[in-house]
């Protein structure tokens, strides 16, 4: 027994020692993501070693989820994100793997990052803990609000484009001066080639002017 024992904690040590620490190579990352486009997710040791990769199922796991999954969103969280990962917080506290399931593309990592970089960031500058009810009223009463007031303006600013630029449309559009009138209604016929020379040049250089 000792020395199947001992054998084993040889082995482990041996195995322990050929593991790679530090950042991830592009040839580990191309492994990675070639053996799980195959294979698929899950069962992550035993994935660190068929795919070739001298390190732990834990640096696999996170390595994949945090940075190549392909549906990963990047960028900063939008609003409706951050007001989501409060209000959820609030029922479930720090179950960040919990709370990203309500965050498609979102990885657990990034929404821990976000509440420790934001929320208790803020909380220790009002010199609060930031899981009091007095913090936490903070939240529901102002921080909440905003978020919601960003979302509507945000929401305003996706909409108000087309109206601008029909609305400009209708600014920079007059009635016909004389010249411009004698252009000829498109008809089944096409238009000689001396009708569109003579013709074209001429409302174009006056629509320049009205914009000027």
């Amino acid at each position: 027994m000792s020395k199947g024992r001992s054998v084993l904690k040889t082995t482990s040590y041996e195995f322990g020692s050929e593991l790679r620490r530090g950042p991830w190579t592009l040839e580990e990352d191309n492994l990675l993501i070639q053996y799980i486009s195959c294979h698929g997710e899950g069962r992550w040791n035993s994935l660190a070693k068929f795919a070739g990769l001298k390190r732990t199922g834990k640096s696999c796991r996170l390595r994949w989820l945090n940075y190549l999954k392909p549906d990963i969103k990047r960028g900063n969280l939008t609003p409706h994100e951050q007001l989501t990962i409060l209000e959820l917080h609030s029922k479930w506290g720090n179950r960040w793997s919990k709370i990203a399931q309500h965050l498609p593309g979102r990885t657990d990592n990034e929404i821990k990052n976000y509440w420790r970089t934001r929320v208790q960031k803020q909380a220790r500058q009002l010199k609060v803990d930031s899981n009091s009810k007095k913090f936490l009223e903070a939240i529901r009463t102002f921080w909440m609000p905003r978020l919601m007031e960003k979302m509507e303006q945000d929401s305003s600013l996706t909409s108000s484009p087309s109206s601008s630029i029909s609305s400009m449309d209708t600014q920079n559009f007059t009635a016909p001066s004389p010249v411009s009138s004698q252009v000829p209604q498109p008809s089944s016929k096409p238009a000689t080639g001396l009708t569109v020379q003579r013709i074209i040049p001429q409302p174009k250089s006056h629509r320049c002017q009205l914009r000027v």
